[in-house]
């Protein structure tokens, strides 16, 4: 145990044990529990919709009044038409005063429209109006410049369980002085070393918990997970095919753009093929892969190819090569949930 668990042991004993000890002479007061602070207002649900040349965007969460420290999912849903190019945003692990996690994504088409879902759950330990920061997606419109949409930002109200202002009504008379009956130093010594082994087993608590906070995914740990996650959906079986090459292959540019920091998912094949021959880190077989990977994909979303189901394992199995042959530490293909080295 640290020095500073120790300061917080010897003063929450010397405490107990003071109290103990004077616990005879004082008349007893009632316990009461402080009220909770009351929202100001009902809840409703939130949808915040943005919409810029040729994207839609909307925002949308099940209520806009939270307590403290709970959980509130968001669900963003962008649709593109043909002629418009996308990039996700990369939300990371907190926004403002929220911690995010739990970061789902999924693509499918609508016609010839293109509908990109990112789900992902909010946390927060502040109180009172708190206010969750604006969206922005970038994409190439339909006039074939960049733009950026901003969706929110969304307010919210966060109710504290402890806390609220003082009311006296909620305080009885005292009845009159309660004999109570020492238990003697055995019982303080015991209630002094009970709240020095709580207080340094929540000490531990918290710096675990911040410190697994504090480790980031690393890309190629986060590509592995999602194609792991990919292959238990099950879409090869049920004969999804083309869903299955969208999301196998926007895994794989959003793989590139976090390890070589290349701007894949809003450009053309051609385009991003461009780019990744220009990077030092990608050499030429697996540019040769990459490219081989990627007209693949492109015939089964924009020519209608429909594969086998061996080709389609192979697409994944290409998918996890070129993310383990392109990581430049082994260490950093360690992925959570048993993900596929």
């Amino acid at each position: 145990m640290n020095s500073r668990a120790l300061r917080v042991c010897a003063l929450l004993a010397a405490v107990a044990i003071t109290s103990s000890s004077s616990a005879q002479s004082a008349p007893a007061t009632p316990a009461v529990t402080p009220p909770s602070t009351v929202a100001s207002r009902p809840s409703s649900a939130i949808a915040v919709r943005a919409e810029g040349d040729g994207l839609t965007a909307l925002l949308t969460a099940p209520a806009d009044v939270i307590e403290v420290g709970s959980e509130l999912p968001f669900t963003l849903t962008l649709t593109a038409d043909a002629a418009t190019t996308i990039s996700q945003p990369d939300l990371g692990s907190s926004r403002g005063p929220f911690d995010v996690r739990e970061v789902e994504r999924d693509s499918r088409r609508d016609g010839e429209a293109r509908i990109f879902t990112v789900q992902f759950v909010a946390t927060t330990y502040a109180a009172g109006q708190v206010e969750f920061p604006a969206l922005e997606v970038d994409f190439k419109g339909r006039d074939g410049n960049a733009h950026t949409l901003s969706i929110g930002p969304i307010p919210l109200e966060v109710v504290s369980l402890v806390g609220g202002e003082f009311d006296p009504s909620v305080y009885r008379d005292i009845k009159g002085a309660i004999d109570i009956d020492d238990g003697g130093w055995m019982t303080r010594v015991f209630a002094g070393v009970g709240v020095c082994v709580l207080a340094a087993l929540l000490i531990a608590l918290d710096r675990r918990r911040k410190a697994t906070a504090a480790i980031p995914m690393s890309a190629a740990a986060w590509a592995h997970q999602e194609l792991e996650l990919l292959e238990r959906d099950g879409l090869i079986e049920r004969g999804e095919v083309h869903r299955f090459w969208v999301r196998l292959s926007g895994t794989v540019r959003e793989y590139v753009e976090r390890q070589f920091s290349i701007a894949a998912p809003d450009q053309t094949t051609n385009e991003f093929l461009a780019h990744a021959s220009a990077h030092h880190a990608i050499d030429a077989s697996h540019r040769q892969m990459l490219e081989r990977f990627l007209r693949a994909a492109d015939g089964v979303k924009f020519a209608a190819h429909e594969p086998r189901q061996d080709e389609c394992l192979t697409g994944l199995a290409s998918a996890h090569a070129f993310v383990r042959e392109t990581t430049p530490s082994q260490s950093d293909e360690t992925a959570p949930m048993g993900a596929t080295p």
